[in-house]
């Protein structure tokens, strides 16, 4: 398997892999790395399509993608994923536990779309936004950088920080990013995650509404879900020491077998 999948490699400790999320790449991380560096070493790929990464597959499934992350990564992680990257960290805890020691993800659900008694985003916004990528895709991806922060205290800087980070993905990696958001539904397989797991949430997120804890919790036979208040689709950047917070008190309550002393 020819691989172009882009990876850094940073730090020093257990693996923590981090999955971006829709529409981003793996600078996304930047603030949060020289909080983690020290504790652990950091594998932070640009999913296909995304950032640096060459789009690698004509079919942008599960299946089709994960042996490309395998190649790069160590064989055991803690694996940490946003929003649709939180959809392939749960999928590989699914579907190889034994290349899992400790799962987080945050913002992210195991089935996104909306439907009766299960919280989420209407169907109808994600076809919509496949319709106006096509047509103009920069302002669309723009407007969704703006509902991912919105409600936040710091939304107009952040929002000014990340413009100038951001590079244009694939189209077909959007496309491709949104029909796995549209059409994934993992509440059935979810028992099969037996290591303790951590689900992270935020109160005013547009695109997880925080009332999917509700649908959630009840599923997860060995996970707790965390609402962190005043912030919305990104945690990680909003609340940054509240999120690095409750890194910190996961990690020391289920602490990795990996993990350097």
């Amino acid at each position: 398997m020819t691989n172009l999948l882009h990876l850094n490699v940073i730090g020093k400790g257990s693996p923590l892999i981090l999955l971006h999320g829709w529409g981003w790449h793996s600078a996304i991380w930047s603030p949060l790395i020289p909080h983690l560096a020290d504790k652990f070493q950091l594998f932070i790929p640009d999913l296909p399509g995304f950032g640096k990464s060459s789009i690698l597959t004509e079919h942008y499934t599960f299946e089709a993608i994960i042996p490309y992350l395998f190649e790069r990564v160590p064989p055991t992680a803690t694996w940490l994923g946003w929003s649709l990257g939180g959809l392939f960290a749960w999928w590989i805890a699914i579907h190889y536990p034994e290349k899992v020691s400790r799962l987080i993800t945050v913002a992210t659900s195991p089935k996104f779309v909306s439907e009766e008694n299960w919280s989420g985003i209407p169907i109808s916004t994600l076809e919509k936004f496949a319709i106006d990528l096509t047509s103009h895709c920069k302002t669309t991806l723009n407007d969704f950088l703006e509902l991912q922060l919105r409600g936040s205290s710091n939304q107009e800087t952040l929002l000014i920080e990340l413009q100038k980070q951001f590079t244009p993905p694939d189209i077909s990696a959007l496309l491709g990013g949104l029909e796995l958001l549209r059409t994934t539904d993992l509440r059935a397989d979810l028992r099969k995650v037996t290591i303790p797991s951590l689900h992270i949430f935020g109160n005013l997120d547009k695109i997880v509404p925080v009332s999917v804890v509700n649908n959630l919790q009840p599923l997860l036979l060995n996970g707790n879900c965390e609402v962190m208040q005043r912030t919305g689709h990104m945690p990680f950047l909003t609340q940054q020491e509240r999120f690095l917070a409750c890194l910190r008190n996961y990690c020391l309550e289920f602490p990795s077998p990996t993990h350097e002393q």
